[in-house]
């Protein structure tokens, strides 16, 4: 593995006589270190420093800057802003001497007379301890120049430290003091090669990054430490901008220096740099000093302004402001042009010293893309401008203080410099990729630091947070979202640069070319023609909104309106929803808004108000009477995307600077405007319009204008919903308020851009809360509240409308129907309801319309096309249907106290777990469900098939049956006793035994059966039957003449009835062998599914009169299934849900106390599972003598509860001595001495990297996976849940990598995984819980814990 490793074995084998006869006389270790160095790292076995893992020297070859003014021994990169003289500094990991250097530097000694003050902000995130002075980082040893990034917790990281210190000095006393560490050496290459070193390692010289600083502090220094991890992968607003800004805020900037330090010292350090000098800068300005970033010559400013001119001066003052920001424009220009021109010489694998002049010569609109791209003019970072309060002034400033600051890295320019060494990458994928990841992170960082230069100008005590500062703008949200997305055209987000084919196209002739993006505007569906000065003005817009490459279309595309009777001139597809006094149309005209209300004033002449509600999300403005919105070039028959879930005040104002955007160019061009046009063929073609500042108006003022008009109060009110996305929680929310607040004989009006999609779903929406409040209202309520019920019966479902439309229905939806209460009387409401609004639109047929055009497109394009308006209508069907069982759930009452759409939603993630399955599925989702049309007088040829397709119980829905739980090859043969009728029986001690021996279990020679000293045993078990349930129970002596009582737990996720005594589950037709699972549904659910599950049943069995079809399994050969239909005459008392078949037994006089905890068969408990399991096992432990989990099989979610159930049973008996019995305890060393564990044999052990890993975040890890260890041996008989994640793993090996066997079994295996690791962290919770003497719910710990949930959801099998 390492360069020495192999020559060390061969010296070893040729010097083994000579060892072997020195060995009595040898004074030395050299014999012994020698034969022990390639084992080290194979069978370490520290808590942290464990198997595989190296201490590496932090030394980075190829990561120095050399062109420094100023260097320091042991402090490499060591640098401040070259402007500014803010006080703040960046470094690399420093040495101690390093350290001593700079803090003496920053004149901050021992005893110094007036020293001053530093901060210093430690930014890693990977462990770190000094040996001898030394900084040494913890690696994995297969990867030694990899950043092991463990946990992103300051406190965390720093306990991880000292446990690594420990292992240190543990290992180390085992070697005379000697410890094999890695050093990086620098090479002509540049790489660093990887030698391992023996280091002497003493209790003195080994020091955390924690004691270092202490010892500097305690010496005299005048500093102070933060630790603050960052790793690559942590989202910039995860608060870390905040951690910076709570510290510094209380520094004085005058006295106290700030140095930031990461690995290299480069990207991380330098971003910490930029956002320090903006805060610091601030608090300049604030003690009234001068800004320290002000350009030359300008006065003192800040981005907000400059104070006021007195009148006399103003007009100089402008012009002379003017020509300096000019000259100041093409000054910057130019260097950016020969800075561009630089990185191109040396990114280009062409070495001719003209190629990179040349090309830009050549190429001029390559060369115009490059330089705004280089200057920072991306689109994504215009776009966060114009959602900015001076934004432009905002990214001035970042820009400054970038290039003050780039001394090691340009955080601006890297952005440009990745994404051109993406476009020149040949045949290497895996390397184009993460240069495309560095590009977009980079740009990522410049996108946040200008939002943040923004949040820290407009804020007086930094009192919100910059966090909540960014919750609060959901538009900025949506284009980080942008920014992050994995699928589509991911090069987009760098446009101007998004299509960079022609520079790849000018290396050699060779080299294969980086797709480009060229077909976007055919894509899009758009093309502009024009003269070319109208490219030149859209090409060199300068305004906040109307910006550059945007452009001003006309927002009436009557190509999409229908004729109609009675309609508007200028109001496309205006209507009336039948039977309603709501009305639906697109953008109008101000000459139509007028007529609008005047034809609703004529049709409801008693109405005293009208609401009009205002969809649209993007900017509008209104220019001669007509609406025209805001576009990108090259994308003009689409919506832009950069202000989606803004709020409707922030989008007003965005509005209103759009307007000023629009008065300012006509001002500059003598009066007209650029605008663009649509003919009927699609092109869009531009058109100069002569127009008056005071006919730019927005809607806003258009309404408030109108207020009182026609004899009439017009309410306005502007709700943003995202075309092409269902309504957020919010919209929904402000959506009832309006209803609430108004009387049931107001018209409402809802406009979006044509009048179809976003109208027609607020009209339903609008007339599914209106109908909710008719069947609830009270005559003596006029203000209403929305209040829980626990149930719906008092709501009388409305009666469907007569309709001869073929209502299609879907898996997912007849899963999420499942978990709702009547969810059929659900669905029918909202299928009545987009029937009566389906004028011009029907979002239930647009599925199948859309599903049909996608199954019989030939162009892939087109194909995805529509499958993704089906997904999309699909969605919103979805999202209807879970807002209808929301009011079907709610009193309207008064208003005040109740709970929100979201936390309807969030209360039930089963709903969350049915709309990933809706997305995952992709158009096998849009396949509607079979129905067979009955035959009256003839015999249906398939019977079975014409019951099955046909059945339309709640959760008995059409192609579901149901299928007898008990099948072949359900019994283990192998268990020593057999109950029938209760599959997989099994009894073991509930309590681990602990020995110092390292005996948890009794020895195979014992004669009698080991119990445990409390008597109290566990037990698993399939899904029993009636019998075999009382059989079970008679075994553990808790039948009704037994003494014992039992604590049974069901841990069935999946709804079962009983029919005959025998368990039935309900399965798919097209599935029969699959769990219909519902990841995240609560046992109250699970339980309310089965009573109807249950009515589903007692109908059909009478609509049989008598006879029910079930399903049964069955084994034709060995691995071969087949599911037969059988009919079955049972009497209706024969039909019982688990909890009316455990209520009958207790009935009987059986010891018995019945719970359920659902949890879906092959993943891990979610953590509120096992908090609930935690509580029922404490809870009996004072009454019960056997504890008994069962799941379908008795396997899986069995094993697992019975060893949870073993862990909380210890630790209830955990003492001091079994503690040190698990802590100094080793594990019998199995492995080879030379090669250490054999890859099975550590697997079998579970050392996976991903639970070493966990192990060493974990407080107790070490202590806590050996007590899993143990409570899993001991609870093995059916499954040993190591065994069984290693059995799944060679299973995956074995399997073509990507196909969809390995994906399906790779899936199963790291749920498995998840689950042991699960069961570690909970052990180490239970003692930790043990050891504090405080409870705290499991759930709760565990959210406090996320480097914990980070490592778990790695996909690694390593």
């Amino acid at each position: 593995m390492w360069p020495s490793s192999s020559l060390s074995h061969k010296r070893n084998n040729s010097d083994t006589t000579r060892n072997q006869q020195d060995n009595s006389t040898s004074l030395d270790l050299m014999g012994s270190l020698r034969r022990s160095e390639p084992s080290v790292v194979k069978t370490r076995n520290g808590s942290v420093l464990s198997r595989g893992f190296i201490l590496k020297t932090d030394f980075y070859p190829s990561g120095r800057a050399l062109d420094l003014d100023l260097n320091v021994h042991g402090a490499p990169n060591f640098r401040a802003p070259r402007i500014g003289n803010l006080n703040v500094f960046g470094v690399a990991q420093p040495r101690t001497q390093g350290l001593r250097a700079i803090l003496s530097i920053l004149r901050c000694t021992p005893n110094a007379k007036d020293a001053s003050h530093v901060v210093w902000f430690s930014t890693r995130e990977e462990p770190i301890v000094y040996i001898s002075g030394r900084p040494f980082v913890l690696r994995d040893a297969s990867e030694p120049k990899r950043t092991f990034s463990m946990s992103d917790r300051a406190e965390n990281l720093e306990a991880i430290e000292l446990r690594l210190k420990n292992d240190i000095l543990h290992e180390a006393s085992q070697f005379g003091g000697l410890l094999l560490t890695h050093n990086e050496m620098a090479t002509e290459s540049g790489e660093g090669a990887i030698l391992p070193t023996w280091t002497a390692v003493d209790i003195h010289n080994v020091k955390t990054s924690r004691e270092l600083w202490n010892f500097m502090k305690q010496s005299g220094w005048n500093v102070d430490y933060h630790r603050i991890p960052i790793s690559p992968d942590r989202p910039i607003e995860d608060n870390y901008l905040d951690a910076y800004l709570r510290v510094i805020k209380q520094t004085d900037p005058l006295r106290t220096s700030l140095v930031f330090s990461c690995g290299m010292g480069a990207v991380r350090t330098t971003f910490a740099m930029v956002a320090a000098s903006i805060v610091r800068r601030k608090q300049l300005i604030s003690k009234g000093l001068p800004d320290p970033y002000a350009v030359k010559g300008f006065p003192m400013a800040s981005i907000h302004g400059s104070g006021t001119s007195s009148p006399s001066s103003l007009d100089t003052e402008s012009r002379l402001l003017q020509s300096m920001e000019q000259a100041n424009a093409q000054q910057e220009l130019s260097r950016s042009l020969l800075k561009l021109t630089y990185l191109l010489q040396h990114i280009l694998q062409d070495k001719n010293s003209q190629s990179a002049t040349e090309l830009l010569i050549t190429r001029p609109t390559l060369l115009e893309n490059l330089r705004r791209a280089h200057m920072g003019n991306y689109g994504i970072i215009l776009s966060l401008l114009g959602c900015l309060d001076q934004g432009l002034q905002a990214k001035k400033l970042v820009d400054r203080i970038i290039d003050a600051a780039d001394h090691v890295t340009n955080l601006r320019e890297d952005i440009l410099v990745h994404r051109i060494k993406y476009s020149l990458i040949s045949m290497e994928e895996e390397k184009g990729e993460v240069l495309l990841e560095k590009s977009r992170r980079a740009l990522e960082k410049y996108f946040f630091i200008i939002a943040f230069a923004s949040y820290v100008d407009s804020s007086e005590d930094f009192s919100q947070t910059f966090s909540n500062w960014l919750k609060a703008r959901i538009e900025i949200w949506n284009q980080v979202m942008f920014l992050r997305k994995s699928i589509g055209t991911r090069l987009n987000v760098f446009a101007p640069v998004n299509d960079l084919s022609s520079l790849s196209k000018s290396g050699s002739a060779g080299r294969a070319l980086v797709p480009g993006r060229n077909n976007d505007v055919a894509i899009a569906g758009g093309q502009i023609l024009g003269d070319e000065f109208s490219t030149h003005v859209i090409k060199h817009r300068s305004g906040i909104i109307l910006r550059e490459s945007t452009l001003l279309k006309s927002d009436q595309w009557l190509s999409q309106g229908r004729c109609i009777d009675d309609g508007v001139r200028g109001a496309i597809n205006f209507r009336r929803v039948p039977g309603t006094n709501i009305y639906a149309l697109g953008q109008p005209t101000i000459e139509a808004i007028d007529e609008v209300v005047v034809r609703i004033k004529g049709v409801h002449p008693s109405a005293q108000r009208i609401i009009w509600i205002t969809l649209r999300e993007e900017p509008i403005v209104y220019i001669n009477g007509a609406p025209y919105c805001l576009r990108r070039e090259g994308f003009s028959l689409r919506n832009m995307k950069d202000y989606g879930g803004i709020s409707a005040s922030r989008l007003e104002v965005l509005e209103q600077r759009l307007r000023d955007d629009v008065i300012s160019e006509g001002q500059a061009f003598g009066g007209r405007v650029l605008l663009h046009s649509e003919t009927a063929d699609g092109t869009v073609v531009p058109i100069w319009e002569e127009v008056e500042s005071d006919n730019v108006v927005v809607l806003k003022d258009v309404m408030a204008s109108r207020q009182s008009t026609q004899g009439v109060e017009l309410v306005y009110d502007r709700i943003p919903i995202t075309a092409e996305r269902p309504p957020d929680f919010s919209d929904l929310s402000e959506l009832i308020d309006v209803v609430l607040r108004s009387s049931r004989d107001t018209p409402i009006v809802v406009n979006c851009q044509l009048g179809r999609g976003r109208s027609t779903l607020a009209s339903i929406i609008l007339l599914l809360i209106r109908q909710w409040l008719d069947s609830r209202r009270t005559p003596q309520t006029s203000h209403f509240r929305l209040q829980r019920t626990i149930s719906m019966s008092t709501m009388s479902p409305i009666e469907p409308t007569s309709s001869s439309k073929q209502r299609q229905s879907y898996q997912v939806i007849n899963n999420l129907l499942r978990v709702f209460r009547k969810g059929l009387d659900v669905k029918n409401i909202v299928d009545d309801t987009i029937d009566q609004c389906d004028v011009f639109y029907n979002l239930r047929d647009s599925i199948e319309e859309n599903r049909i055009r996608a199954e019989q497109a030939t162009d892939e394009k087109q194909k995805k096309l529509h499958t993704h308006k089906a997904l999309h209508n699909l969605r919103r069907y979805f999202d209807l249907i879970v807002f209808q069982a929301y009011l079907q759930s709610t009193e309207p009452d008064t208003m005040d106290n109740f709970e929100s759409v979201e936390t309807f939603v969030k209360n039930r993630p089963v709903i969350k777990t049915f709309e990933k399955e809706l997305l995952a599925d992709g158009i096998n989702a849009l396949k509607p469900l079979e129905r067979s049309n009955l035959t009256h007088g003839v015999a249906h040829p398939d019977e079975v098939h014409q019951v099955v397709t046909n059945r339309s119980g709640s959760i008995l829905s059409a192609s579901t049956i149901l299928k007898s739980d008990f099948f072949s090859n359900l019994q283990k043969m192998t268990l020593p006793e057999r109950i029938e009728g209760s599959p997989n029986f099994r009894r073991i001690p509930l309590t681990l035994f602990l020995s110092s021996s390292g005996e948890s279990t009794p020895s195979a020679e014992q004669d009698q059966p080991y119990m445990a000293s409390d008597g109290k045993m566990v037990c698993g078990s399939g899904m029993p039957t009636v019998d075999g349930l009382r059989r079970a129970l008679k075994r553990v002596e808790a039948g009704p003449d037994g003494h014992n009582m039992v604590y049974w737990t069901s841990l069935r996720e999946e709804p079962v009835i009983y029919i005959a005594g025998r368990p039935h589950v309900l399965r798919l037709v097209d599935k029969p062998l699959e769990n219909v699972e519902a990841t995240g549904v609560t046992t109250a659910m699970v339980e309310a599914m089965e009573r109807a599950f249950k009515r589903d049943a007692l109908r059909e069995l009478r609509a049989g009169k008598g006879r029910i079809l079930l399903h049964d399994e069955v084994e034709e050969r060995p691995g071969v299934f087949s599911i037969i239909p059988l009919w079955e005459e049972v009497e209706e008392k024969d039909i019982l849900t688990p909890r009316d078949v455990f209520n009958l037994i207790t009935a009987e006089g059986f010891k018995l106390d019945y719970g359920r905890i659902a949890i879906t068969d092959e993943q891990a408990p979610l953590p509120d599972a096992l908090s609930l399991l935690l509580e029922r096992v404490k809870s009996g432990l004072s009454k019960a003598g056997d504890f008994i989990f069962n799941c379908q099989m008795g396997r899986g979610r069995t094993t697992t509860g019975m060893v949870t159930a073993c862990l909380i049973s210890t630790m209830m008996n955990w003492n001091s001595e079994a503690n040190d019995i698990l802590s100094h305890d080793e594990a019998v060393k199995v492995f080879d001495s030379i090669d250490g564990y054999s890859e099975e044999e550590a697997y079998r052990q579970g050392e996976y990297k991903t639970i070493l890993q966990l192990v060493g975040v974990l407080s107790r890890g070490k202590v806590a996976k050996r007590l899993a260890d143990r409570a899993i041996d001991q609870m093995q008989d059916v499954q040993n849940l190591r065994k069984t994640i290693y059995d799944y793993k060679l299973k995956v090996d074995a399997c073509e990598k990507g196909s969809l066997k390995e994906r399906k079994l790779r899936s199963v295996t790291v749920n498995y995984l998840y689950r042991y690791g699960m069961l570690i962290v909970f052990a180490n919770y239970l003692i930790e819980m043990w050891e504090r003497k405080v409870e705290i719910i499991f759930s709760e710990w565990l959210s406090g814990h996320r480097e914990i949930t980070n490592l778990l959801s790695r996909r690694s099998l390593d």
